[in-house]
């Protein structure tokens, strides 16, 4: 009886420890979305840099999301690359200005479909209606052009 009584003891104690523990698996994450990298490690959701091995963790809250984006233009060469412009709604460009004002320095993870597809670091206030995104490969830039808007479409 006493046995059971220390085993019941140790089994409450190390549930209680183990719910106290974050998850590293994936979250759910919209279909586009940013985020900040994590400055330290925080439990956050780690993700895929596309393209490369590496991984990256991000913190939990979701700055931007696919309400507050409006569409993603055609691929056009700009400055030797490919890439298009991703428009953001009126409230989506407001986010994004605060965002960028409150964490002049920080790195952003612009995200879609749950892989990191840039990394900007934030040099300055952005005031803007979108942003551009530049790959290295005219069938990448296109390809990801049409996930960005299916990913838009999806919300």
């Amino acid at each position: 009886m006493r046995a059971t009584a220390i085993l019941g003891i140790i089994f409450t104690i190390v549930a209680l420890v183990a719910a106290g523990v974050p998850s590293r698996a994936g979250p759910q994450l919209a279909p586009i979305e940013i985020r900040l990298v994590a400055q330290r490690p925080q439990g956050g959701p780690v993700l895929a840099v596309g393209g490369t091995d590496r991984t990256l963790e991000v913190e939990a809250e979701t700055l931007l999301g696919p309400g507050d984006f409006a569409g993603a233009g055609d691929v056009e060469w700009t400055e030797g690359k490919p890439g298009f412009d991703v428009a953001l709604t009126a409230s989506g460009a407001a986010k994004y200005e605060r965002v960028s004002t409150e964490n002049v320095g920080r790195t952003l993870a612009i995200i879609v479909d749950g892989k990191i597809l840039m990394t900007p670091k934030i040099l300055d206030p952005v005031r803007a209606q979108g942003f551009l995104l530049t790959m290295d490969d005219a069938g990448e830039a296109a390809g990801l052009a049409a996930g960005v808007r299916q990913a838009i479409a999806r919300d």
